[in-house]
């Protein structure tokens, strides 16, 4: 029995375990901490749950063409701790949003700062 078992232990060391993969990366390794992007638009999905929350805005360019920005933001739990709940903001409301871009230019961006209509400002911080 202790055969069978290291043998299929070996095994699956060589061949690799199934496994789902949920990698997590740093700030730094998508998002230009180093520049600022500012858009308006208004919120048509928002995702309050781990491993970040994600706000998407469509926002209308210089050309008029509409463009849905996948924005990021800490994680739920964190974010309880400062006073947002999954229903903070909500589909359909117009926000100005400040933020990290992409290295690549896609339109994503790491949330800083929501401001929304009623001039209340949202910050994705965690800590003091």
């Amino acid at each position: 029995m202790k055969s069978l078992f290291l043998t299929v232990f070996m095994a699956l060391m060589i061949t690799g375990v199934p496994q789902q993969t949920n990698a997590h990366h740093s700030v730094f390794a998508v998002y230009d901490i180093n520049k600022s992007v500012t858009i308006d638009g208004v919120i048509t999905d928002i995702w309050f749950k781990s491993p970040h929350i994600r706000v998407y805005i469509e926002v209308t360019d210089q050309d008029g063409a509409k463009i849905i920005w996948n924005t990021h933001g800490h994680n739920p739990t964190a974010l309880r701790r400062r006073g947002w709940v999954r229903d903070t903001l909500k589909v359909g409301e117009k926000v100005t949003m400040s933020g990290d871009p992409t290295y690549d230019g896609s339109p994503k961006m790491f949330i800083r700062t929501i401001v929304r209509e009623d001039g209340s400002i949202l910050e994705n911080k965690v800590g003091n």
